[in-house]
C-alpha cells in the first residue's frame, strides 16, 4: 500500500508539473498576440538545430513525411485556432529538419573506400591544373566497373603525364588509371584533403598509366568549343572619352563603315578583339589611328 501511494504521488506530481508547464506556455502564447507569426523562423531553426545534434545521418524520408503530415494536419484543424497554430509550428519545425537532410543528400559525395585498378576510366573533364610533371585533371567519371552505384564517386582527380593529348574543360577523355581513397589528415591542424575534396565532390584520387586521350564526342573538338577557336579576329573601332561607347564586350560586333569617318581622327581607337571566349587568349594592346 505504501509503495502504491508513493507511485501515485509521483504520477500526480508529474501530471501537475506537466499541466503547469502547458498552462505557462499557453499564457505566453496568448501574450504574444499577433507577434506569434514571428516565432515560425524560430521553429524552423530549431528543426535545423536538431538535425545537427544527431550523431548519425538520418534517412531522407522522415523529415519530408513529417512536413507533409503536418501540413495536412494544419488544413484539418484550421477551424481550431490553438490546434492550427500548434500544427503549423510542428510543420515548420519538420520543414527545417527536412531541408537540411535534403541539402546534405544533394551535396554528399561518395568516397572510394579501397584501391582500384588499373582500370579504364572515361568521363568529362571538369578542371585542369598544371603540375610539375604533367597535369592534374578532375573528371566527371562514367560508372566504374566493380563499384556499386551507392559507393561510386562522381568525380575523380587524376594525375596525367605530359604525353597526354591536349585537353580542355568539357572534353571527353579516356585513360587507364589506378585509383585510391582520398588521403586522411596527417598532422593535427594540417591540411584536410578529405574535407576539401568532399565539398568539391571528388571521391577518389589516382594517376594514369600512359597518356590520357581525348575522345571525340559532343563536347570535344567537334563541338562548339572548337568552333569558337576557329572564329577570325575582328577589328572594332570605338570612340575614346564617351563612356557609353567604351564597351569592351564588342568582340565580334561589326560597326558601320561610316563610323570612323564621322568620328574625329584623334579619338578613334582600333583594337584587336580575339573571339575566343575562355580560351586563355589575351586582348592585344590597342593603337591610335
Amino acid at each position: 500500500m505504501a509503495d502504491a501511494a508513493i507511485a501515485s504521488g509521483r504520477l500526480g506530481s508529474v501530471a501537475e508539473w506537466r499541466d503547469r508547464l502547458c498552462g505557462t506556455l499557453a499564457d505566453r502564447l496568448v501574450a504574444e498576440g499577433e507577434r506569434r507569426l514571428l516565432w515560425l523562423p524560430v521553429f524552423f531553426g530549431a528543426g535545423i538545430g536538431v538535425y545537427f545534434l544527431l550523431k548519425v545521418e538520418p534517412p531522407l524520408w522522415p523529415g519530408i513525411a513529417a512536413a507533409i503530415a503536418g501540413l495536412g494536419l494544419v488544413i484539418a484543424v484550421r477551424r481550431y485556432r490553438g490546434c492550427r497554430e500548434a500544427a503549423l509550428a510542428f510543420t515548420v519545425f519538420a520543414a527545417g529538419f527536412a531541408l537540411m537532410r535534403e541539402t546534405a543528400w544533394e551535396h554528399e559525395a561518395p568516397m572510394l573506400q579501397r584501391h582500384l585498378g588499373p582500370l579504364a576510366v572515361t568521363g568529362r573533364v571538369v578542371d585542369i591544373d598544371l603540375v610539375e610533371k604533367g597535369w592534374r585533371i578532375v573528371i566527371d567519371a562514367d560508372p566504374l566497373p566493380g563499384v556499386d552505384a551507392s559507393d561510386r564517386p562522381r568525380r575523380l582527380r587524376v594525375h596525367i603525364p605530359p604525353s597526354s593529348d591536349e585537353l580542355n574543360p568539357g572534353d571527353r577523355v579516356s585513360l587507364k588509371a589506378k585509383l585510391y581513397p582520398v588521403p586522411a589528415q596527417i598532422l593535427p591542424g594540417g591540411r584536410d584533403f578529405q574535407r576539401e575534396l568532399y565539398f568539391a565532390g571528388i571521391g577518389a584520387v589516382g594517376y594514369a598509366f600512359g597518356g590520357a586521350h581525348r575522345v571525340a564526342g559532343p563536347e570535344s573538338e567537334a563541338g562548339w568549343r572548337e568552333s569558337l577557336r576557329q572564329l577570325p579576329i575582328v577589328e572594332a573601332p570605338f570612340i575614346i572619352g564617351t563612356p557609353a561607347r567604351q564597351i569592351l564586350s564588342l568582340r565580334a560586333t561589326a560597326l558601320p563603315r561610316s563610323f570612323p569617318a564621322a568620328a574625329p581622327a584623334t579619338s578613334v581607337l582600333t583594337y584587336q578583339a580575339p573571339c575566343r571566349f575562355s580560351s586563355g587568349a589575351g586582348r592585344r594592346p590597342g593603337r591610335r589611328g
